[in-house]
């Protein structure tokens, strides 16, 4: 059987676990993210800078496992669990309320470091090609071509037999497929915005218990702390 070929569009979270589940079954893949490498430390700010923790739970240790129980080990030893949320009340007081009678709970973990494990994981399967500084142009969907911008500008058309975007909520990818099927796409916008900021370790350790969610609920805003 000749080997299939995939290009996968969005070196994120998802683009890269797709693209190891893709080579685990043998498929050649090439995937095209339009940022620089964020492993390498001079490009650690493009993701550091802009995403508050992650939280996991299950399904996220699952999806690891299935591919590679190695990777969800290391994925575990990065986490923090977060066993309930903690609820601070206007008078200060202390609310813990557990996610679980039988104990399970979600994990904090950061973006990036997940990110880089997946991308880690990806590069060791020989039939992965990672391209960075590589930008989604166009795709013919009926030819199975991708065309991308690579850093010194320049176009290059790669063939697939199969094509998948993980570019993110503004997707390139979907707009392009919209044009060739009939399918209903909707994007919302709420009216709040967010602000993020740190508080530091007290005397060595945590300013705050960490293992809960807390959360300042109040009415038309909130405040939601993750642990690091």
């Amino acid at each position: 059987m000749p080997e299939r070929t995939v290009v996968v569009v969005g070196g994120g979270l998802v683009g890269s676990l797709a693209a190891c589940y893709f080579a685990k079954r043998g498929w050649k893949v090439d995937l095209y993210e339009k940022r620089p490498d964020i492993r390498l430390s001079e490009n650690a700010h493009l993701v550091e800078n802009r995403s508050i923790n992650l939280a996991i739970s299950e399904r996220g240790f699952s999806a690891l496992r299935r591919l590679d129980p190695h990777l969800e080990s290391a994925v575990k030893s990065l986490v923090v669990p977060m066993h309930g949320r903690m609820i601070h009340s206007r008078s200060g007081e202390q609310i813990s309320q557990a996610y679980d009678v039988f104990g399970r709970h979600i994990n904090s973990i950061g973006r990036s470091a997940l990110i880089r494990l997946l991308l880690d994981a990806a590069s060791e399967y020989p039939q992965v090609t990672l391209c960075f500084g590589h930008e989604f142009v166009d795709a013919d969907l009926d030819a199975g071509l991708v065309t991308v911008l690579d850093a010194r500008g320049e176009r290059k058309r790669i063939q697939a037999d199969l094509i998948v975007g993980t570019d993110g909520a503004y997707s390139k990818v979907r707009q392009r497929m919209m044009t060739r099927v009939r399918m209903n796409y909707m994007q919302t916008y709420i009216e709040h915005g967010y602000c993020e900021f740190s508080m530091p370790p007290v005397d060595g350790d945590y300013a705050m218990d960490p293992n809960h969610l807390h959360i300042w609920p109040r009415g038309s805003f909130m405040l939601i702390a993750l642990p690091n």
